[in-house]
């Protein structure tokens, strides 16, 4: 029997000193997690987590830190350095209350506020339970699922990736991660299955049918495998598409290029915005109607089909790692993309398909992979858009460093009355620092041939002479360090 009693001694320890996990199956695997900022944008980037997070932080603030449940952590033998196995959210919360500074731009106004209401030596240092290892600690990772009022469970997928993780540690010793998770076989294998299942993505028959942004879309961890799921757990597509399923394998009794391409329009079809849009309330009816609007599936005679699957494995690892979690998968043997070379005058969209933002704010997340876009044949409606673009990302800024009033009180109006020209000179003057606040001393010059007053004439005026692309594109370079002080803003 398992020894459980270090987890009723309780031991206080330095908040700043406990190193969060970067294993966490809350995280984007695909990501690197180094500084507490970088945990927190992960964290954020989903709406419900965010929304979660900013109450946890704000009940800490008006409540004090309650220890209900214990933050449960492990010593690593290599660096000496404690790290947190259950409790992250908690400890990265108290973290950031402590540091408001250490908090990403779309969140840093909120967590200064409540940060200045609470007394911070007292929560300088809090009681955890030293596991052993981190082995000890697997169970009660586990355990953690269950709901409380500071403790958000993990969602589906992140359970999944959990499973995954303990499916590579052990080697496929089903019989342990039950004994850990206290699930049944059948779903466990479920879990694994169905991420397999879901990296037939990266298989290069399958990318060719998908754009980039596709693929990307696909392939990033926010992809709702819960349609999938749903898809694949029905008699009539495992009927149809020839499949069968044993334990954790898929048997494919199919020619592989026609599962291919239809397997690739499914996946489109659910990253669709369109009316053809498959989405989580799909029905077996439903299944039904999107087999028969999807490419056929051929099938093959059955001394055919352990050819195929063959082939299948030698596509496949039966662990495929990633950034600090480990998922289930098909190996991607092409070769590595060719990124699209920055600043190039002469490229066709303004935005470059490399970056990404996190904001709570729709309408700039959605202009922002709009101007991913559209081609700069549109050059109209592209210069109009970089202008709304810098208004949406200066308020934005303004509003999450929490600094409305004090541009209300320098200018002697309500904020919606100051313009853009007045915000970006605060801004200069108070927040802006380096090249953003040269790009903004730039800008504010009616002289100068990137200044607010051309961009200002994109929505206002009707002269053509600053709308060709190297000149739109030579614009947006120059604002874009001003973008990335201002806005949560990364390379992918």
């Amino acid at each position: 029997m398992i020894d459980y009693n270090w987890l009723s001694k309780r031991t206080y320890r330095s908040v700043d000193s406990l190193r969060l996990w970067s294993e966490n199956p809350r995280l984007n695997p695909e990501d690197s997690h180094i500084y507490v900022s970088d945990f927190v944008e992960d964290l954020i980037s989903d709406t419900g987590e965010r929304e979660s997070f900013c109450n946890l932080i704000k009940s800490i603030s008006e409540n004090g830190f309650i220890p209900s449940d214990p933050i449960v952590v492990w010593k690593n033998t290599d660096n000496e350095k404690f790290y947190v196995a259950e409790g992250n959210r908690r400890v990265l919360a108290l973290k950031l209350l402590r540091d408001p500074n250490k908090a990403p731009k779309s969140i840093r106004g909120l967590v200064r506020k409540y940060s200045t209401a609470i007394d911070k030596n007292h929560i300088k240092k809090v009681l955890v339970s030293i596991a052993p290892s981190f082995d000890d600690v697997e169970w009660y990772i586990n355990q953690r699922n269950n709901a409380s009022s500071l403790q958000k469970s993990w969602s589906r997928v992140q359970q999944q990736r959990w499973i995954a993780s303990l499916y590579e540690k052990y080697k496929g010793d089903i019989d342990k991660i039950l004994s850990i998770t206290s699930m049944n076989k059948s779903d466990i294998e479920a879990y694994i299955r169905i991420l397999k299942i879901k990296d037939f993505i990266k298989i290069d028959d399958v990318k060719r049918y998908l754009t980039q942004e596709e693929y990307d879309k696909a392939n990033s961890h926010r992809f709702p495998i819960t349609i999938l799921e749903r898809f694949f757990g029905y008699s009539i597509v495992k009927e149809r598409w020839n499949l069968e399923y044993n334990g954790i394998e898929i048997v494919i009794h199919s020619e592989l290029s026609s599962f291919y391409k239809a397997f690739a329009e499914l996946i489109r079809r659910i990253l669709s915005d369109g009316d053809d849009k498959i989405d989580t309330r799909i029905k077996a009816e439903d299944a039904t109607l999107i087999i028969d609007s999807l490419p056929p599936v051929i099938k093959v005679l059955d001394d055919t089909a352990e050819q195929i699957t063959n082939n299948i494995i030698n596509h496949q690892s039966d662990i495929i790692k990633t950034t600090g979690v480990q998922e289930i998968g098909i190996v991607n043997d092409s070769p590595t993309n060719i990124r699209p070379l920055k600043n190039n005058p002469d490229r066709n969209r303004i935005l470059l398909p490399i970056y990404e933002i996190t904001t709570s704010d729709t309408r700039l997340l959605e202009l922002f992979e709009e101007l991913k876009r559209i081609p700069l044949s549109y050059k109209n409606c592209v210069s109009a858009a970089m202008r709304i673009f810098l208004d949406l990302a200066v308020r934005n800024y303004i509003q999450s460093e929490g600094i409305e009033d004090e541009l209300c009180k320098k200018f002697k109006c309500s904020f919606n009355n100051v313009t853009l020209h007045q915000r970006l000179s605060y801004l200069k003057d108070n927040s802006l620092t380096g090249n953003s606040k040269k790009v903004a001393e730039r800008l504010l010059n009616s002289e100068n041939e990137f200044s607010l007053d051309v961009l200002n004439g994109y929505v206002h005026g009707s002269s053509t002479h600053y709308l060709s692309k190297q000149f739109l594109n030579r614009f947006w370079d120059s604002m874009f360090p001003l973008f990335e002080q201002t806005l949560e803003i990364k390379e992918i």
